[in-house]
């Protein structure tokens, strides 16, 4: 690796969600701690922390979704897709809170912390959700609603990462994961962010509404993306990454690697401000999407070697 793309990847991996300080290197688990990680299990601390992290995703392609909606790019399955992503952040939120069985999340939230930041993440969504109705309501004054809702999303952001931070302080077992487990899962499931993250911008830009904030977003957001995927795959251990710990997930990293691609030039298109037609505009739309589903497997892969100590 050069100096430049090493600079480049330095930049890149700075992560402030997980409480990094707070995993012990150590694996020896005591009789106390496995009483802990049982009930850990028993409530759905994992599914927990795992649903609160899928909220940054989708604070971001609600908004990619009903920006292609709005310019009815595919607009019969934006529509789904917006809609869809709209139900899941809800059910999320209110699994969180409330909890629900059938996500693995058992009994309510007990910790004061910890719903306050579920009660500052709903009242955030309020403001989403009337911008999704502005866009549904009246298509004349949509591209006005979808500008306010790309707004409001990153306050949605936010206040989901201050929530995944909370419930990793509270949740996490710091005898079952270490250091560098922890970095390559946070790692990977930023991945899903910003793939979203970047499909917003792209049709923002397209539509006329991003301006110069989403133009230097996408840029660094784009950056971020492959410099991270860089580290993933290959092992940056200045920041105590190693690469991946087995083929199954080099597998899939190479499939990200191959969508990421694919998708590059469209991208760089639109940052050098080349108007993209409704045919590309959708290719992107979706490849995000499928990019987004591919780095979820990665996570889920990640997380599984975690737990079988593995990585």
């Amino acid at each position: 690796m050069n100096m430049s793309v090493r600079s480049r990847v330095q930049r890149a991996l700075v992560f402030t969600v997980l409480p990094i300080a707070a995993i012990a290197m150590s694996t020896e688990v005591s009789a106390e701690q496995t009483k802990i990680q049982r009930y850990a299990q028993e409530i759905g601390a994992s599914e927990r922390v795992n649903y609160s992290g899928k909220l940054r995703m989708l604070s971001q392609k609600i908004v990619a979704s009903s920006c292609n909606f709005a310019a009815g790019i595919d607009a019969e399955i934006s529509s789904k897709a917006m809609q869809a992503t709209k139900a899941e952040f809800e059910l999320v939120a209110d699994a969180l809170e409330h909890g629900n069985p059938d996500l693995g999340i058992f009994g309510e939230e007990k910790r004061k912390k910890t719903r306050a930041s579920i009660t500052r993440l709903r009242d955030q969504w309020a403001p989403v959700v009337a911008d999704l109705n502005g866009i549904t309501n009246d298509p004349k004054a949509a591209n006005q609603a979808v500008a306010s809702l790309a707004v409001n999303s990153e306050l949605l952001l936010d206040n989901a990462k201050l929530l995944v931070s909370d419930l990793l302080a509270q949740y996490s077992d710091p005898s079952i994961m270490t250091q560098a487990d922890a970095i390559r899962i946070d790692i990977s499931g930023r991945q899903r962010m910003l793939t979203q993250r970047m499909s917003k911008n792209v049709c923002l830009l397209a539509s006329g509404v991003g301006g110069d904030t989403a133009t230097a977003e996408l840029a660094a957001t784009a950056e971020m993306f492959e410099t991270s995927l860089l580290a993933l795959r290959g092992g940056f251990m200045e920041a105590g990454i190693n690469p991946p710990p087995n083929e199954n997930i080099a597998k899939h990293l190479q499939i990200v690697a191959e969508d990421w691609e694919a998708l590059k030039p469209a991208v760089q298109a639109v940052l050098s401000g080349t108007d993209l037609s409704p045919t590309d505009r959708a290719v992107v739309f979706h490849g995000m999407n499928e990019m987004t589903a591919d780095m979820n497997t990665v996570v889920g892969l990640y997380v599984e070697a975690s737990k079988h100590g593995t990585m």
